[in-house]
């Protein structure tokens, strides 16, 4: 019990059970329309936490030797070529970033969802699973739609053009 509160990892936990209870409880003074959404990802963000936490403590070996039984790696020094097709990801992945927010943002959320989604499957998906990749973006951003637009009430399509 000791090895695992001198953890980090259950410390940060710890706090994020404070800092999502203070938001559950901020949002409490809210209009009732405006307070549902806040409280919902609050008290899904604890229940997660206290879960991850009650499962660090309920299990039996140390985690201290989870820790300590890592491989002794050598270090490799990256090639030109393997640091250049980092950086080019680390470029690509903030284009698609930047232009998704802005689309969202000139657009509304929903553009912002699709874009984002839509781009990482074609930049950093395989090419051979791109078809599945696709849908599996339509999908996910037809589920947010559903979920926030319809169920939640929240204007997904309002941006400076909408």
């Amino acid at each position: 019990m000791k090895e695992k509160l001198k953890l980090t990892e259950v410390w940060c936990k710890i706090g994020l059970i404070f800092i999502f209870s203070g938001f559950y409880l901020t949002a409490i003074a809210y209009p009732q329309k405006s307070k549902e959404f806040p409280q919902l990802l609050c008290l899904i963000s604890l229940v997660l936490t206290v879960i991850s936490l009650f499962m660090d403590f309920s299990r039996k070996e140390k985690v201290v030797g989870e820790i300590t039984d890592v491989d002794d790696t050598e270090l490799k020094v990256l090639d030109a070529e393997t640091k250049r097709g980092r950086k080019k990801r680390l470029y690509q992945a903030w284009a698609i970033i930047i232009v998704s927010t802005t689309a969202g943002f000139l657009g509304g959320f929903l553009y912002s969802t699709f874009l984002y989604f839509v781009s990482f499957a074609v930049f950093f998906g395989k090419k051979e699973k791109l078809l599945k990749n696709i849908a599996i973006a339509v999908a996910m951003t037809a589920l947010i739609y559903v979920v926030f637009q319809r169920i939640m009430g929240v204007p997904l399509l309002e941006g400076i053009f909408s």
